[in-house]
């Protein structure tokens, strides 16, 4: 029997790298039979915990409105009594004020830092640096681990970094003909043009209005280009779609919006190149390493946490950040490259991903964390 009783807290569950590695915790500790529990306000990745030792808790600590924060965290800490919780576990920074608000706590604390997160106003850095007050802190990246320390003036020997990790199993597994037809046939993929992939929320940060400037400038007869990625922000989305439409592109770029993993797994190995421009360095970027476990071609703009995965690998996958005018070459180059050369680099890339950021790692180590945080 397990000496914690941890419960990981998050906004929600529905999509994005967060969610993913809260999920990829909670199973592993459900395959060990550990009793574990998750508190959100839910989301469809509810359905992929294992119900017979992960106990979902559906609360809204999604909420943005302060005023009724003191009235989820008298509801959060009436869960943590009631089901004898003895480590909390924050992922995001809402949470962490409704958890700060709980006094006489007879609990360990832990956050993880997913990114460095926007905004130097003093308000800002406040409700940022809110995810600090806890007794360990977790940084998924080396870089976020170095940037944290700066911006918000943390003690370093307090944070430990525990990398995001990729599913290497997941995504070594073959994918089957049928399911790959199926798809083509389902989205209408035209086989005849390379695929251009740009998997990523769509949101300003993440650069798509950008790139397709980038986009337009080259020769787009011989590709299609693919936004894949949750449109939660509507507005964002449709100046996307009306940026594609001024720039006459509708024939070339498609928004495909959230896929489910089987599918966004086809649309990778579907590919010719898998893109990731976001215009301010990402806490880790995890489909870097999705893309190398299948050996995929990628360029990247080469800072923040993508430059902590592909730092010691082949400079063909590197862009300097924000130098668009590169893209177009690096692109050639990539595509064009010999197939017995870049067999060999996609095949060390793949080995050093394997070893360096995989989730069989990660898990284990917030099993040993949460372990530690116990005695």
């Amino acid at each position: 029997m397990s000496s914690f009783n941890v419960a990981q807290i998050l906004p929600s569950l529905d999509s994005g790298g967060v969610e993913r590695g809260t999920i990829e915790v909670s199973n592993y500790l459900s395959e060990l039979k550990i009793k574990n529990n998750i508190i959100s306000s839910g989301g469809n990745l509810v359905n992929e915990l294992n119900k017979n030792y992960t106990n979902h808790i559906k609360l809204s600590v999604n909420s943005k409105n302060f005023l009724i924060y003191p009235f989820i965290s008298n509801e959060l800490k009436k869960i943590i009594e009631k089901n004898n919780i003895n480590i909390v576990h924050i992922r995001s920074r809402a949470p962490a004020w409704i958890l700060n608000l709980i006094k006489n706590r007879n609990f360990k604390t832990i956050s993880t830092f997913h990114n460095v997160y926007s905004g130097n106003t003093y308000f800002k850095k406040i409700y940022n640096k809110q995810l600090s007050k806890v007794d360990q802190v977790v940084a998924i990246s080396n870089y976020v681990k170095s940037e944290i320390v700066k911006k918000y003036n943390l003690d370093s020997s307090n944070i430990t970094v525990i990398n995001r990790g990729v599913d290497v199993e997941y995504f070594e597994k073959e994918i089957l003909d049928s399911s790959k037809e199926n798809f083509i046939n389902k989205f209408k993929i035209d086989n005849s043009k390379k695929i251009l992939l740009y998997p990523a929320r769509l949101t300003k940060w993440k650069g798509q209005l950008e790139f397709l400037d980038t986009f337009k400038k080259m020769k787009t007869t011989d590709f299609l280009l693919y936004f894949v990625g949750d449109t939660k922000n509507k507005s964002y989305t449709q100046k996307l779609q009306n940026k594609i439409d001024k720039l006459n592109l509708n024939n070339n770029c498609k928004i495909f919006g959230n896929l489910i993993r089987d599918d966004l797994k086809i649309l990778y190995q579907l590919s010719s190149v898998i893109f990731s421009f976001p215009l301010q360095a990402e806490g880790f970027g995890r489909i870097i390493s999705e893309a190398l476990i299948m050996k995929k071609k990628i360029l990247a703009f080469n800072y923040g946490g993508v430059k902590d995965q592909i730092e010691f690998l082949d400079d063909i996958y590197k862009v300097d950040p924000h130098k668009y005018n590169d893209i177009e070459l690096k692109l050639h180059n990539i595509i064009k490259l010999d197939k017995e050369k870049f067999s060999n680099i996609s095949s060390s890339s793949k080995d050093y991903i394997k070893k360096s950021f995989s989730k069989s790692q990660m898990v284990k180590n917030y099993f040993n964390l949460y372990a530690q945080q116990s005695i």
